[in-house]
């Protein structure tokens, strides 16, 4: 029987205590985006609104609080990831027709993508995006040794050593992209075969079938599948935490998150 959607339980808490009075507390959590996926069924937390921001969503919480308490952020959700296959042989287009304000909007750099990358290779000023692709696909895979790594090194880092999981092929190839005037964006979430892990992977904009899936760590290129469901659309910032909270109060407030990796099961086609 074959997959059309993942149901996906989340277990979390913040728990806080304040030496005296009320603080002032706001949580801002990623929530599964309306992008590349339909997302029907949500179960969302008692005091929490949705907010969207973006093709990103939040769940916010926003309120003055009891001295100490537990604040549980469980939700329920039904994903369904939404198809696209446009493999690198039906053509790209080129790059110089690429509308110079998407490269502008999508081209910053940042300590993850840094524009400093140096790689001595004529192939990678190809105008073809396919053949471009196919060039950094391999400069990549070449490079870089697959290994589970605790930290973010980011692509610069990641070279040096010549090691890395998904975080740094995705950021090598932000980097290169970027830097050749290429739109690019990072893409969070989960993706599941056999378990569901969590998971890291770019998409590149093509003038011909905007935006496409380029997942070098698992050799996925252009195909975007009901293993991927997506969390976060990271496209300017990749500094900012998929859990934020603030505080406000006179004296001070000791915080911790529980957080657990969220149970994942199929939905089945009808």
């Amino acid at each position: 029987m074959s997959v059309c959607g993942w149901h996906i339980y989340h277990r979390e808490r913040f728990i806080y205590r304040a030496n005296s009075g009320s603080p002032q507390i706001r949580l801002k959590v990623y929530h599964y985006p309306e992008y590349r996926q339909r997302v029907v069924g949500e179960r969302l937390p008692p005091g929490f609104k949705v907010k969207k921001k973006g093709h990103n969503r939040f769940l916010v919480f926003n309120g003055k609080v009891s001295s100490k308490n537990t604040i549980s952020l469980d939700r329920d959700v039904q994903v369904f990831p939404e198809e696209k296959t446009v493999a690198l042989k039906e053509g790209w287009g080129r790059i110089s027709d690429i509308d110079p304000s998407m490269s502008a909007k999508y081209g910053e750099a940042s300590r993850f993508w840094p524009d400093t990358i140096k790689v001595n290779d004529d192939r990678f000023e190809s105008d073809d995006l396919s053949e471009w692709v196919a060039s950094v696909w391999r400069f990549i895979r070449k490079s870089i040794s697959p290994e589970n790594q605790e930290k973010r090194w980011g692509a610069e880092e990641a070279l040096k050593r010549g090691i890395g999981d998904c975080d740094e092929f995705t950021d090598i190839f932000m980097s290169l992209a970027r830097k050749r005037g290429i739109p690019c964006r990072r893409i969070t979430g989960f993706f599941v075969k056999g378990g569901a892990e969590r998971h890291a992977w770019a998409e590149v904009f093509s003038p011909l079938h905007g935006w496409l899936t380029v997942d070098i760590a698992i050799n996925n290129i252009g195909s975007h599948t009901r293993n991927y469901i997506v969390l976060k659309v990271e496209e300017f910032n990749p500094d900012i935490s998929d859990y934020q909270v603030r505080i406000r109060h006179v004296t001070k407030v000791h915080s911790e998150w529980e957080i657990s990796e969220p149970e994942i099961t199929e939905i089945p086609c009808e």
